[in-house]
């Protein structure tokens, strides 16, 4: 299966793909909806999308906390593709160019049912579960 894994420009049309894929597995299931006044703080976050015959199969964003410490956000990968190591590449993509940028750690919040899925790629879970989203989720760090 030929992945591509690239950074795209805030507002693009793959940006937009990216957008429509989160919104479908991360949003629309718990019955909410991005605005547009959500949407706009996505400026401030490099944007990973995975392509495959040139459509975004898989997204995620990173953005810079301080000068040493990188969050990841909005992890998804379409259901066609889940299971297929897409997930793994693009967060692998995603430390890489933090890491190449002088970040030293990633954070990020894990919705419950993806802990393990983190934990495999080196992540820690740091504290207590807590609510974000309506759903349980997990503080995990790794240093890059």
């Amino acid at each position: 299966m030929g992945i591509e894994i690239k950074i795209v420009g805030f507002n693009s049309p793959l940006y937009n793909q990216a957008v429509a894929l989160r919104e479908k597995l991360l949003r629309i299931p718990l019955g909410t909806r991005f605005t547009p006044e959500f949407l706009l703080q996505d400026k401030n976050n490099i944007h990973i999308v995975a392509l495959k015959d040139g459509k975004v199969v898989g997204t995620v964003l990173a953005k810079p906390v301080d000068d040493k410490t990188v969050k990841i956000r909005q992890v998804a990968t379409d259901y066609s593709v889940q299971g297929k190591g897409i997930g793994k590449k693009l967060m692998l993509f995603a430390e890489d160019y933090a890491r190449s940028r002088g970040f030293e750690r990633v954070i990020l919040h894990a919705r419950y049912y993806v802990v393990d899925f983190y934990k495999k790629l080196g992540y820690s879970v740091i504290g207590d579960e807590f609510v974000e989203v309506a759903m349980p989720h997990r503080l995990m760090v790794k240093k890059l």
